[in-house]
């Protein structure tokens, strides 16, 4: 194996030298040549000398900076070069493969993931979705009973039959009426599936702010991209005007109206760029993430669901809101109904052979209850305000709704004649535009305003479906 590699070494150094051979050889057979040149001293050897001279140096001094200078500059940068690639290869691997990573974990979410992810990450439907399981947590608190009472007694006037004081031992528990229980327990239920119709409204707006975000930052990012195009075209135009002002084939009118003209293309571009950055940013609030990229897609009509008012979460609210007053009301009239107490005890003393067993039983009646009566009274009137509140709600969802579906309708007819007409007249003009100026038949500014009149269909259109995916969100998650 040593022999081999040096086989190969040898055979490095001898093809080296086959190489270098050449240039010496020319090198010095222009020298040679020079030389007679050199040493003349024949007439006109003043002028020659110097200029054989400066040939006959410059050849040695290149031959002598390409055989060993520059062999020795290279194998010391190279060295160098090795040793710093071994420091540093590993980390810019690493660093490659951490970026590479960064980039490959990065998604674009369609609508549905980013509303699981804003279901996931949102601190305040956690609060309400915290609290829905507290109340249920509390739904068994109904039976509640107070302390048992254990005590010891000894008193000289209780005396037994063998005339000495006995020493008492006793427990005794106070009870509700059994029904006050199940009624406060069906309170607690009652509160329990309002909370949980508070929770839905919550995830139903959560949903619904979503949804609308993501849908304006996904129309001002194809908004953006018109104006990028029509910005480029009035960049290109603006150059070419102030081209030919400057070679005298136009006039300064033509000159500064392209310019103020590629301006306010430029803002435009600028505002939309802008209007990217702020739906974006909101989405970010929305979902509360650091970063995020939804999908590349071409806006297109939302579905409308269908409407059914019975199960509606606002008036499931209400329903909810209205059970649970009701069952207030009924709790405070279990709360007329007596209590109960029981109580169990021994007596004994020192001469007595045995324990003396006593029990006692006991009915709490209410007699001044002015202060129920009250209560049943608040909650009944209570039910009676959340069932006219439910009225008003409804009557103003209805309307409400219809006042959508009127819009709806609007856009809808703007979306249409895009779809049957705008779209292939838009196509129509670009291209007869394309054609006109390739042959010469209408100018650069005839072309960018007809490219631009297309655009500005497109941008219409985007703007009018907007609108309407706007509304079907609006009537799809539609809640006060």
């Amino acid at each position: 194996k040593e022999q081999g590699v040096l086989d190969i070494e040898e055979r490095i150094k001898r093809g080296t030298s086959e190489r270098l051979r050449p240039v010496l050889l020319t090198a010095s057979a222009a020298a040679l040549g020079f030389l007679p040149m050199a040493i003349s001293t024949n007439a006109g050897a003043e002028v020659q000398r110097p200029l054989a001279t400066v040939v006959i140096g410059g050849l040695v001094t290149a031959t002598a900076l390409t055989l060993i200078v520059l062999p020795v500059v290279y194998a010391w940068f190279e060295e160098r070069k090795q040793k710093k690639m071994n420091k540093t290869g590993i980390v810019t691997i690493a660093l490659l493969m951490i970026s590479f990573g960064m980039n490959a974990q990065e998604k674009l979410l369609t609508i549905d993931e980013t509303i699981t992810l804003a279901i996931e990450n949102n601190a305040g439907l956690k609060a309400s979705s915290l609290k829905v399981d507290e109340n249920k947590a509390l739904i068994g608190s109904a039976f509640n009973f107070d302390k048992s009472s254990i005590y010891y007694s000894y008193d000289e006037n209780n005396l037994a039959i063998n005339n000495e004081p006995l020493k008492v031992f006793g427990i005794s528990q106070d009870f509700k009426f059994p029904t006050v229980y199940f009624a406060d327990k069906k309170v607690n239920k009652t509160k329990y599936n309002l909370e949980e119709s508070n929770y839905k409204i919550k995830l139903q707006n959560l949903k619904k702010e979503v949804s609308a975000t993501f849908y304006s930052l996904r129309y001002s990012k194809n908004k953006a991209q018109t104006y990028k195009l029509l910005d480029s075209l009035y960049q290109n135009f603006a150059h070419a005007a102030k081209r030919r002002f400057e070679l005298g084939e136009s006039n300064y009118l033509e000159m500064i109206t392209a310019q103020s003209k590629q301006k306010q293309m430029q803002t435009q571009f600028k505002q939309a760029l802008q209007e990217v950055i702020l739906n974006r940013e909101q989405l970010k609030k929305v979902v509360q993430v650091d970063s995020i990229a939804i999908e590349e897609s071409a806006s297109k009509k939302l579905e409308l669901n269908a409407m059914s008012i019975e199960n509606h979460v606002g008036l499931q609210y209400f329903e909810n809101n209205k059970l649970y007053y009701k069952a207030l009301q009924q709790r405070e009239k279990q709360n007329l109904l007596p209590d109960l107490s029981a109580e169990y005890f021994q007596g004994s003393n020192s001469n007595l052979n045995g324990n003396l067993i006593g029990y006692q039983f006991g009915v709490k009646i209410p007699i001044l209850f002015s202060g129920n009566a009250s209560k049943i009274k608040a909650s009944k009137l209570a039910y009676q305000a959340i069932e006219e509140e439910q009225n008003d709600y409804k009557q103003k969802y209805i309307a409400e709704y219809n006042q959508l579906l009127a819009k709806l309708e609007q856009y809808e007819e703007a979306i249409n004649y895009y779809q049957n007409q705008g779209e292939q007249l838009s196509k129509e003009i670009i291209k007869t535009a394309e054609r006109s100026f390739k042959h010469g038949e209408i100018d650069f500014f005839q072309y960018i305003q007809s490219i631009e009149n297309a655009k500005e269909i497109e941008l219409t259109y985007l703007e009018q479906l907007n609108n309407y995916n706007q509304t079907v969100i609006a009537i799809n998650y539609l809640i006060f």
